[in-house]
């Protein structure tokens, strides 16, 4: 009983940290999207020099573990290159964006290639250009066919994040350390921010699969 009560405690500490987790994380998502529908777009083009070097990045993206990567772009490619110290958050976000693409790309890649390619053919002979195609057709159909995939893939990138404290962000892992040499007590910081993880990675299943339901066409009425 007096360990729940330390618990609750030191979870209100830990909510600077978790706030540093939380945007760099949400910062990364949104780059690692961005990244990978080029990345995406090279993987499915017929010309070698587009794809060859796409399958090259995206092997060696998920070939790589975080860590590594972190420590190559913190310390080894600032030094390579004479730039100084680099600023940990953006690292941070960055090698988070980067990894994130590669296997972002994968899960669209993979879910397009299930939706038939009559629809698109459909499309074209109905007049639709390539764009509307892709928003009007193509998108609605592969979407709900990744969205699980890609829910797994942020909490990757959630889970992922506590390499950073490596380079000294204080995020949820690094603050929760921080409390346990503050208290002399290194379980109940780090059970308080195993159980915030747990929350925020419960959180987005929770929402993953409400979104997965309302995009399912029976669901919407169509």
């Amino acid at each position: 009983m007096d360990i729940l009560i330390e618990i609750a405690e030191i979870v209100p500490q830990l909510l600077d940290g978790l706030l540093v987790t939380l945007t760099i994380c949400a910062l990364a998502t949104v780059g690692a999207f961005v990244l990978s529908i080029p990345l995406l777009a090279a993987r499915r083009s017929p010309r070698w020099w587009l794809y060859r070097p796409a399958i090259g990045y995206i092997t060696l993206m998920r070939g790589l573990p975080i860590v590594i990567l972190v420590f190559l772009f913190y310390f080894g490619l600032p030094a390579l290159l004479g730039l100084g110290r680099a600023s940990a958050f953006w690292v941070g976000v960055l090698v988070l964006a980067l990894n994130g693409a590669a296997f972002i790309s994968e899960v669209l890649r993979g879910a397009i290639a299930r939706v038939s390619s009559g629809q698109a053919e459909a499309a074209e002979a109905l007049g639709l250009r390539r764009f509307q195609t892709w928003r009007l057709v193509l998108v609605p159909q592969f979407l709900p066919i990744a969205l699980p995939a890609l829910a797994g893939e942020v909490g990757f990138l959630i889970k992922a994040s506590p390499a950073l404290s490596l380079i000294t962000i204080v995020d949820l892992t690094r603050r929760s350390q921080q409390v346990a040499m503050q208290t002399f007590d290194p379980l109940a910081p780090l059970i308080a921010a195993a159980f915030i993880y747990f929350l925020l990675l419960g959180s987005l299943a929770l929402l993953s699969r409400r979104l997965e339901t309302y995009l399912e066409p029976e669901a919407r009425g169509v």
